[in-house]
């Protein structure tokens, strides 16, 4: 009885997360004001400039980084990886990978490789 009320109930929780927006492979649709989760690594430099140190990098966890476009910036190359940069507000606290707590809207500078799909995607 408690097994099947645990996949019923764990079912439900899955649906959930999946109901809210859709999974993008398509960066060419993020436009200003889109939201979204990333998961993976993702570099953070907190000025608005390409060639600046990254501050910090996200951890590849299952809650991901949330995030809103205040600006759709160029397409360029990183490390081999083609994609485009995008200037994020942050709308969830996360933890980065230095152990640092990073709070809610703090402006990020991104680069977002194309193979990278966002999740929750909504315009």
């Amino acid at each position: 009885m408690k097994k099947s009320l645990f996949l019923i109930l764990f079912t439900f929780f899955s649906l959930f997360l999946h109901a809210h927006g859709s999974t993008l492979n398509d960066h060419s649709q993020i436009k200003e004001m889109s939201s979204f989760r990333i998961m993976g690594e993702i570099d953070l430099r907190t000025e608005k400039d390409y060639s600046s140190t990254v501050k910090y990098r996200t951890l590849n966890h299952e809650g991901g980084m949330k995030v809103k476009v205040l600006e759709v910036l160029k397409e360029d190359e990183q490390n081999g990886q083609t994609g485009r940069w995008f200037y994020v507000l942050l709308t969830a606290p996360m933890w980065v990978d230095s152990g640092e707590w990073i709070e809610k809207y703090q402006k990020f500078l991104i680069f977002l490789p194309d193979d990278m799909p966002v999740f929750n995607f909504e315009e």
